[in-house]
């Protein structure tokens, strides 16, 4: 299994789009910095903001885009037969590119980790480090189960790819957007529990401090357990339905 996560690695590298997206991901945090210190907003609002951003609306649609490249290539490049005669499984083959993603969720939730410590010392303000850098690694693991159901889809529809980054865009941008009604009472509000998306964002919400003005989301936060237990009950119920369909794939 290492030998083909190391092999799926290699064969990512070549992509520009992953260099692209890790860059983006250090320098997205830029215009928040800028316009934080001007307003002379504390380190934790500059995090919070960060993750908004950057782990909440921009990291599934990379995971998403990611998970499109890494499904295809076989099919692009017409590798996969050759693969099954070594005898590499299509389990494995499935496992191994949901362990890539998995990986890459976190170099990005850790890069973006990074970029608001960096952030951080330039407005001179930093603090509660070690708490979150584990609050960036429970991001990292809850948007990558966050993002299986897309990629389930994307499987079992085996569309185009351009229809699939539509729906992967779709995907996180009505997650990101449930995210910022909760405890709102409006119509979106009520899709939280159906948007995985919406349930990373009620945990984070709920274990981040946020200052007086947003203390009335508090009540709609979700714990870690319950959080992690939803999460998990979605990411084990759509990667049985993925890996259903990619063994069905035809050679």
């Amino acid at each position: 299994m290492l030998k083909l996560v190391g092999c799926e690695f290699k064969k990512l590298r070549r992509k520009r789009f992953i260099k692209l997206t890790i860059a983006a991901a250090c320098l997205f945090p830029t215009p928040l910095i800028i316009a934080m210190a001007k307003d002379g907003q504390s380190f934790i609002q500059l995090f919070r903001a960060v993750v908004m951003f950057d782990d909440i609306l921009f990291l599934p649609c990379v995971l998403g885009i990611i998970a499109i490249i890494l499904f295809s290539m076989e099919q692009d490049s017409d590798t996969l037969k050759n693969l099954l005669v070594i005898p590499v499984s299509k389990i494995n083959i499935f496992l191994t590119k949901l362990t890539v993603l998995f990986l890459l969720s976190l170099i990005y939730t850790l890069a973006a980790y990074v970029a608001s410590l960096i952030g951080g010392l330039i407005i001179g303000k930093i603090s509660d480090i070690p708490f979150l850098f584990s609050v960036s690694i429970g991001l990292g693991i809850f948007v990558f189960l966050a993002t299986v159901p897309v990629i389930a889809i994307i499987i079992v529809c085996n569309k185009s790819k351009v229809f699939s980054i539509i729906i992967v865009l779709i995907y996180a941008v009505l997650g990101f957007v449930t995210v910022q009604t909760i405890g709102r009472g409006s119509v979106l509000d009520r899709l939280t529990f159906a948007l995985p998306i919406c349930i990373t964002g009620k945990w984070y919400l709920g274990i981040v401090p946020v200052e007086q003005a947003l203390s009335y989301i508090l009540p709609y936060t979700l714990s870690t357990p319950v959080a992690f237990g939803l999460l998990a009950a979605y990411g084990i119920a759509f990667t049985l339905l993925s890996l259903f369909s990619y063994k069905r794939t035809e050679i």
